[in-house]
């Protein structure tokens, strides 16, 4: 489903999506699928990735919050990189298991949606993957083939409903008081733009390249320049 506001959907070029799973009209709704996607395509190191997503619609909108497993896990793998200053360290066993970012500011919001509860049931239902918190949409990324081993659709829809249940009493009277009133007089583009309850700048964690990335860009080019000034030296020596 191209368009859903996940992070491996929007950092992703040429997206193609399979295997869809569409029980949103299910009594514990989700979309599920296979998303295969060319990441990191500004580097030196492109990379074509298949990802399996599990997608669970909130009640509301919510600040943009990422919760990376510990590994290589598929937002690492994709080349997916966050800002430093917006890692959110987490008491107790759980900073072993995941690494949280949330927009500045935005720290205290998330802590009351991540509690030490909502944290150990994903502890325990999504380990070894990514989640992130967007608008009014979880994700949860994994391994290509996560979903396909067992009885996988009856696991999803079990571990769905347990975690969204969790996730929707945390967020269900989420209010950003940040964010701008809606007057009476709004026009719709305004009344759209606002009326998803999140300020501009809760609405999502600031990216950049990985470190990795850096690194190997950068050692492309003082390689390209190396072979360019070996070529002119060739070029000049018999002129000279």
């Amino acid at each position: 489903m191209p368009g859903l506001p996940g992070i491996m959907f929007r950092a992703g070029d040429g997206l193609q999506v399979t295997d869809v799973v569409d029980a949103l009209a299910a009594d514990v709704p989700f979309v599920a699928g296979s998303l295969q996607a060319q990441y990191a395509g500004d580097s030196s190191i492109p990379r074509v990735l298949v990802t399996d997503y599990v997608a669970i619609p909130l009640q509301r909108a919510v600040p943009n919050i990422v919760l990376l497993g510990k590994g290589l896990t598929m937002l690492r793998f994709a080349g997916v990189g966050f800002e430093g200053r917006e890692r959110l360290p987490l008491e107790g066993d759980f900073d072993k298991t995941f690494t949280l970012y949330c927009p500045a500011g935005y720290e205290r919001d998330a802590l009351e949606i991540f509690t030490p509860n909502l944290m150990q049931l994903l502890m325990d239902t999504t380990g070894g993957c990514d989640v992130e918190l967007v608008d009014d949409w979880m994700f949860v990324y994994s391994r290509p083939g996560f979903r396909r081993d067992g009885s996988t659709l009856a696991r999803i829809a079990e571990a769905t409903g347990f975690v969204r249940s969790t996730v929707e009493r945390q967020t269900s009277r989420y209010v950003d008081d940040r964010a701008p009133k809606i007057g009476a007089t709004v026009s719709p583009e305004e009344f759209e733009a606002r009326r998803g309850g999140v300020a501009a700048g809760g609405r999502r964690v600031k990216t950049k390249s990985t470190p990795l990335q850096k690194l190997v860009l950068i050692g492309s080019w003082v390689v390209f320049l190396a072979i360019a000034g070996y070529a002119v030296y060739e070029w000049l020596l018999p002129r000279l």
